[in-house]
């Protein structure tokens, strides 16, 4: 069920299969640390939505691995595109996606820094009417919580764990570490997409915590662009 696996004359059954639905993952092209490649939201989304496909059926569009950068030019290998492209993009992406029968269009967000853009790209899909529906979702690390619950309830056998796994986890969910970008959670998701891309003897060259310079703001109830920049310098 994978858009562009099927030919022409099988769509028609894709839809009726899919129930309609298609699912656009949304990732972003940008630096994690020294030791988890620039794809990783790309990449970690786009299985998710491969995996969801196989349990229940819907047609995934190719992964989009663009996303919300603005102000992260000054890091090698991110791609930062402007607002307005993106928009447009999602706008004839969606009219295309519906044009071939799809007429409910899930956007997986992959990257934190689209949850405001991709919000708003379905608020403005309402201005003009239209055959078919948008909405978004997270995609990004909300497995971690079933992750603990199903490893605590069935143990290995869950995912075929070892028992170092499975201590390394339970000490993680015992005492988390402060989240930071490219932290145990999304390192964990590359190494069970790509291990291969992963540098663990990197892992530790940066200090991705969060200073807590700016949470003032956002405890004061206010909201700042600056306030990621300012709290993550090192792993944006």
């Amino acid at each position: 069920m994978l858009w562009e696996n099927l030919t022409c004359a099988e769509f028609p059954d894709a839809v009726a299969r899919s129930k309609g639905v298609c699912v656009v993952p949304i990732g972003a092209t940008e630096k994690h640390g020294q030791h988890l490649p620039v794809g990783t939201d790309t990449m970690v989304i786009e299985r998710t939505a491969w995996d969801a496909a196989e349990k229940e059926e819907v047609v995934v569009f190719p992964a989009f691995g663009y996303g919300q950068l603005l102000g992260l030019q000054h890091f090698d290998g991110s791609v930062c595109l402007s607002t307005k492209l993106m928009m447009e993009f999602l706008t004839e992406i969606c009219r295309e996606i519906a044009r071939s029968g799809f007429k409910k269009i899930l956007l997986l967000n992959g990257h934190g820094g689209n949850t405001a853009l991709l919000n708003f790209f379905c608020e403005s899909t309402r201005e003009e009417k239209k055959d078919y529906v948008v909405v978004t979702g997270k995609g990004w690390l909300a497995g971690l919580d079933a992750l603990q619950a199903t490893v605590r309830e069935r143990g290995r056998e869950a995912y075929e764990l070892l028992e170092e796994d499975i201590a390394t986890l339970e000490s993680y969910f015992d005492q988390p570490m402060d989240s930071g970008h490219g932290c145990f959670a999304e390192t964990l998701a590359v190494l069970g997409v790509k291990p291969e891309l992963v540098h663990l003897d990197r892992m530790d060259s940066e200090d991705g915590r969060s200073t807590h310079r700016f949470d003032h703001i956002s405890q004061a109830g206010m909201y700042s662009p600056y306030n990621w920049f300012g709290n993550y310098p090192n792993q944006l």
